[in-house]
């Protein structure tokens, strides 16, 4: 009889109180895995977080009978860009294997209009971008392991130093390891693209400039080929700056050997003189 009435309880509870259920790890992956595959293209990273827009494609996919986890917007985000970054790049670096991706841009002159709620979360996409150029490896690594593992914790603590140098000056970041992860996916996923298009481009738009993501086109070694490299504006600086440093060296070796040659070549002529002269 327990067991009888138990169920007819749950019967009778109201779907809100069954939906409010503490969400998981595996509902969150659960929604972005159907999310992926009853929406197609990246709808949702095309939206600017906090946006009305943004409400209705989370809207749309609660009418694809894609359940809501109830989690904050942004690790629904997240969510989704990890699945769509599987999907369609796998690793930062590879060819997209589909011709159609939109992801949304800032707009500095829209940031005075939102909220800062808004505003912050466009800032720790930025940061998941920053981050993600700092260590493209282990950003890709991390969205190859379970979420809330111990994988996951080791990836994130080798990551930990790029940090800093990702973050607005003077601010900090609380986040939780499924905020962070969310930062990191969509902050992937938009470097991933970055790479693979032939023109330069910012990746984002953090209010801190000296922060922000940029890909230029570079020449690959050995080849015609020109791909977009991305990194911090530090990051620039300091490739700029080892570019100057090799220049100087290879200038100071060609010295050097000019002046071995000309020292070769002077005591040559020196010796022949003496043989001629019969002076050695």
């Amino acid at each position: 009889m327990l067991s009888t009435a138990t169920a007819a309880c749950a019967m009778l509870a109201p779907v809100d109180a069954i939906q409010a259920a503490p969400a998981t790890a595996a509902s969150v992956q659960q929604f972005a895995t159907c999310a992926a595959e009853k929406y197609e293209g990246a709808e949702l990273l095309a939206t600017q977080p906090g946006s009305p827009e943004e409400q209705e494609v989370i809207a749309e996919y609660g009418r694809r009978s894609c359940p809501t986890p109830p989690v904050p917007i942004g690790v629904l985000r997240g969510a989704v860009a990890e699945q769509l970054f599987k999907a369609d790049f796998g690793t930062i670096g590879s060819q997209p294997r589909r011709n159609v991706i939109e992801v949304f841009t800032v707009d500095t002159r829209e940031l005075s209009e939102l909220d800062d709620a808004a505003r912050k979360r466009i800032d720790y996409v930025a940061f998941g971008t920053c981050v993600a150029a700092s260590d493209p490896s282990r950003s890709s690594q991390l969205l190859g392991v379970p979420a809330e593992s111990s994988d996951e914790k080791k990836i994130l603590s080798e990551m930990v130093p790029h940090f800093a140098a990702c973050l607005p000056a003077g601010e900090r970041f609380m986040f939780s390891r499924a905020d962070l992860r969310s930062a990191l996916a969509e902050g992937a996923y938009r470097l991933a693209l970055s790479q693979s298009l032939d023109e330069e481009v910012v990746v984002t738009g953090t209010r801190d400039p000296s922060r922000r993501v940029q890909c230029k086109l570079q020449e690959v070694a050995g080849t015609r080929v020109r791909r977009n490299i991305c990194l911090t504006e530090t990051q620039w600086l300091e490739r700029d700056r080892m570019a100057d440093y090799a220049a100087e060296d290879s200038q100071r070796r060609a010295r050097e050997y000019q002046e071995i040659q000309t020292t070769i070549l002077a005591r040559s002529r020196f010796a022949a003189g003496c043989v001629d002269a019969g002076m050695c």
